[in-house]
C-alpha cells in the first residue's frame, strides 16, 4: 500500500518539477489544485502509516522536511528535532552512528543512489524509536546524474520490539532445550515424527535428517510403537501427560528410555526423550547386589555350619586320644592314639590353611609372579615330595615331556594346584597307579593327574568346585581344595578339566595358555650367566650361601659350619640371586623373609637358571603355608627357627653331599 502512494508522490512531484521548467506550461489555477490535493491526500495516508518524506540535495547536502515530519514519526514527543545530517548524529544511538555514516556514505557513491538504513534514536528521557530510511533519486540534471533524493522515513519501533521479543523468546527457548538432558520429538497422532529438538552437539542413535518424517514404526519395534500411539492417542483425548520406558535395539546394543509425552497443538504431541540406561545398570546391579548379598548372607550360614563340623571332628580325636594318653591308661596303643592325634592335627592345620588361602586369593591380596617354568624339572620335584606318601600296592608314574618345555606362569601357585591333584588322587585310589603328566596341543600345556581309584559319576562332577563339597565323607578332607585350584586356574589365564568315571578313576587336568617363545626367553636369560654358573674344579671345601638379613643369625651360623663349609654371606634375595650367578655355591640356606626381594622369590628366579642347586628354607615361620610355598618354590628342604644344630647339620649334610641312588639298597 505504501509503495502505491509513493508512486504516485513521485509521479506528481515529476510532473510539478517539469511544468516548472516549461515556462509556456503554466498550470491552471484548477489542475494546481486538483494536483496539490492529491499530494495531500498522499501525505496523509503516509502518515496515517507513520510514514514521513524529506529530501536530500546531494549538490549542496541541504535537507528538507515537511513540517509533520518529526509529528508523524513521533520525534516531537521524544524531544528529538533536528535540521540536516549532522545535525541527526546527535540523536542517533551511539552504536548506530558508525553504521548510518558509512551506509549513508555508500548510498551517495552508488549509481542507483537507493538504499534502505536501520537506525535508533534516543529521545530526552531514554527512549528508544526505531526509524527505517528509504531512498530514491528522482531528480537528474542534464547529463542524467540525480541532484536530489526523496526518502521515506517509517517508524518501525513496534515491528523491531516485536522482532526483540521473538529473537529473545528463540533464545530462552534454546537455551532451555540445551540446558535439557533430554532431546525432544513432536509426533502427529499418525505416529510420524515431524520434528526433533536437541542441543547443539547432542549426539543420536539415528541421524536427525532421518529422524525428520519418519515413521515411528521403522524406528522403534512393534511392541515399543504400539506403547506410543496408544499414549499419544490416550495424551490427545485428555489432554494429560504420559510417561511410558521403553527399549530401542540398535547395532551397538541395547538402550533404554524414559518419554514424557504432553499435548502440544492440534493433533501433534511433544515427547520429551531422556536416556536412563545408566539407572537401568544401576537398577540390576542393585539387584544383582541385593541377590549377593543374600547369597553371602546364606553362605556364611552355611559357612558357620560347615566349619563347626569341619574343626569340631578333628578337635574331637585331638582332645579325646589326647586325654586318655595324659591318662596313662593306654598302655601299647599309645603310639596309635599318638597317630590319630598327629594326622587330625595336620587336618586341622590344612582346613585353616585353605581358608586363609581362599580368602587372599578372592580379596585379591594373592599377587601371580609370573617367570620361566621347565616343566619337566617340575614335575619330577613334584613327584618326588609324593613318592613317600603313596598308598601301599599303588605306583606313582610320571609322564614328561621328551625335551624341556618352557611355560610363562606362577610356579608356586601351579605346584600348589598339582600338590592338591595328586592328594586327592591318593586318597581316593587304593590299588593300581597315578599318573602325573603333562601333554602340549594347540596352544596349551595341559598337566594332569590321572588314577584309578574310585572315580565319579558325570552328574556330581560340577559339584566338586564347590566350597566344603565332598562326595565321599569318609575320607579326610576340607573340600576346599578344588575350589582353590579353580580361583588359581582363573587367575594364571587357565581352567580346569575333569574327566570321571565311577569305579575306574579320574583325570583332573590344569590347562594353562602355551607359548613357544618362552622358551626364547629363558634362552636369553640363561645366556649372559651361562659362563659363570659354573662350579669351581679346585675348591677344595662346599661353598655354602647364606641369604639372612639379621647379622646375630649369620654369626651363629658360621659359628656353627665355618670349620667345615667355606661361607659367602648376602642381607636380601637380590644380592642372593646376583652372589649364585657369580660364584656358583654348591648349597644355599635361604632366609624366607627378607628385604628387596624376599627368599620365595630369590629361589623361583634361581630355579630358573639352575634346577639342580640345593635351597635349604630357614624360617621364623613355621606354619603350613610357608612350608608349602618354599617346597612350591623350589625349596628342597626346610628347617624352622630355632633350629636345632644336629638337624640343621643332618640337613646341609644329606643336601650338600648327596648320595648315589645306585648305593641306596
Amino acid at each position: 500500500m505504501q509503495s502505491e502512494y509513493l508512486y504516485f508522490y513521485f509521479k506528481l512531484r515529476s510532473n510539478l518539477q517539469s511544468m516548472k521548467g516549461k515556462s509556456d506550461t503554466v498550470p491552471s489555477q484548477e489542475n494546481k489544485q486538483g494536483i496539490d490535493d492529491r499530494h495531500q491526500k498522499i501525505v496523509s495516508v503516509l502518515a496515517a502509516h507513520k510514514v514521513a518524506l524529506w529530501e536530500y540535495d546531494i549538490r549542496t547536502g541541504v535537507c528538507s522536511f515537511d513540517e509533520d515530519y518529526f509529528r508523524i514519526l513521533g520525534l516531537t514527543e521524544a524531544g528529538v528535532e533536528f535540521s540536516d545530517i549532522d545535525d541527526f548524529y546527535r540523536f542517533a544511538h551511539p552504536d548506530d552512528v558508525s553504521n548510518y555514516r558509512e551506509a549513508f556514505g555508500r548510498m551517495l557513491a552508488s549509481d542507483t543512489k537507493n538504499a534502505c538504513i536501520r537506525v535508533r534514536c534516543v529521545g530526552n528521557k531514554g527512549q528508544v524509536i526505531w526509524l527505517e530510511d528509504n531512498f530514491f533519486s528522482y531528480q537528474s540534471d542534464e547529463e542524467g546524474r540525480p541532484q536530489k533524493l526523496v526518502a521515506y522515513t517509517g517508524n518501525i519501533t513496534a515491528r523491531c520490539e516485536g522482532e526483540a521479543r521473538i529473537r529473545a523468546l528463540e533464545e530462552r527457548n534454546r537455551k532451555v532445550i540445551e540446558a535439557l538432558p533430554e532431546f525432544i520429538f513432536i509426533m502427529d497422532d499418525r505416529f510420524f515424527i515431524t520434528d526433533v529438538l536437541m542441543a547443539s552437539g547432542t549426539v543420536l542413535l539415528h541421524p536427525v535428517e532421518e529422524l525428520i518424517g519418519a515413521d515411528g514404526r521403522t524406528i522403534y519395534s512393534a511392541e515399543v510403537s504400539d506403547l506410543f500411539v496408544r499414549n499419544i492417542r490416550e495424551c490427545l483425548a485428555d489432554g494429560k501427560i504420559r510417561e511410558i520406558e521403553y527399549p530401542l535395539d540398535v547395532e551397538s546394543g541395547r538402550h533404554y528410555f524414559q518419554a514424557r509425552i504432553a499435548p502440544y497443538e492440534k493433533n501433534k504431541v511433544l515427547a520429551l526423550i531422556h536416556d536412563i540406561g545408566d539407572r537401568v545398570r544401576w537398577s540390576k546391579e542393585l539387584i544383582e547386589a541385593k541377590a549377593r548379598a543374600e547369597e553371602s548372607d546364606r553362605m556364611k550360614s552355611v559357612f558357620l555350619a560347615t566349619m563347626s563340623h569341619e574343626i569340631r571332628t578333628p578337635l574331637n580325636a585331638i582332645v579325646g586320644f589326647s586325654e586318655l594318653i595324659a591318662a596313662g591308661d593306654c598302655g601299647e596303643e599309645q603310639e596309635e592314639y599318638q597317630e590319630i592325634i598327629r594326622s587330625n592335627s595336620n587336618l586341622l592345620l590344612q582346613l585353616v590353611n585353605d581358608i586363609l588361602d581362599l580368602s587372599r586369593i578372592e580379596s585379591g591380596k594373592s599377587e601371580n609372579h609370573f617367570q620361566p617354568v621347565e616343566v619337566t624339572g617340575l614335575l619330577d620335584e613334584v613327584g618326588k615330595v609324593h613318592s613317600l606318601k603313596m598308598t601301599v600296592g599303588v605306583e606313582l608314574k610320571i609322564v614328561a615331556p621328551a625335551r624341556p618345555v618352557w611355560i610363562l606362569t606362577d610356579r608356586n601357585r601351579l605346584t600348589q594346584v598339582l600338590f592338591n591333584f595328586l592328594s586327592n588322587a591318593i586318597k581316593n585310589t587304593q590299588h593300581g597307579c597315578i599318573t602325573l603328566g603333562a601333554v602340549q596341543r594347540d596352544g596349551w600345556l595341559d598337566l594332569f593327574v590321572s588314577d584309578t581309584g574310585c572315580g565319579m559319576p558325570e552328574n556330581k562332577i560340577p559339584l566338586i568346585f564347590n566350597r566344603f563339597e565332598k562326595l565321599n565323607d569318609f575320607v579326610q578332607g576340607t573340600g576346599l581344595g578344588l575350589s582353590i585350584c579353580q580361583s588359581i586356574a582363573e587367575r594364571l589365564g587357565g581352567y580346569i578339566d575333569v574327566q570321571s568315571q565311577l569305579g575306574v578313576g579320574s583325570t583332573f587336568s590344569f590347562c594353562l595358555p602355551y607359548r613357544a617363545d618362552a622358551e626364547l626367553e629363558v634362552a636369553e636369560l640363561q645366556q649372559p650367566v651361562a659362563a659363570s654358573v659354573q662350579k669351581h674344579p679346585d675348591r677344595k671345601r662346599k661353598v655354602i650361601l647364606v641369604a639372612e638379613d639379621v647379622e646375630a643369625n649369620y654369626r651363629l651360623l658360621a659359628a656353627l659350619l665355618k670349620k667345615e663349609y667355606t661361607l659367602r654371606w648376602v642381607t636380601n634375595g637380590r644380592e642372593a640371586l646376583h652372589s649364585f650367578v657369580r660364584e656358583r655355591p654348591d648349597l644355599i640356606l635361604m632366609d624366607i623373609k627378607m628385604p628387596e626381594m624376599n627368599g620365595i622369590e630369590a629361589t623361583e628366579r634361581i630355579r630358573s637358571i639352575s634346577p639342580d642347586i640345593p635351597i635349604i628354607a630357614v624360617t621364623a615361620h613355621a606354619y603350613y603355608t610357608d612350608k608349602e610355598q618354599a617346597l612350591a618354590a623350589g625349596c628342597n628342604a626346610i628347617v624352622s627357627k630355632p633350629y636345632a644344630i644336629a638337624d640343621l647339620k643332618q640337613a646341609i649334610e644329606r643336601w650338600i653331599n648327596p648320595v648315589p641312588e645306585s648305593a641306596v639298597s
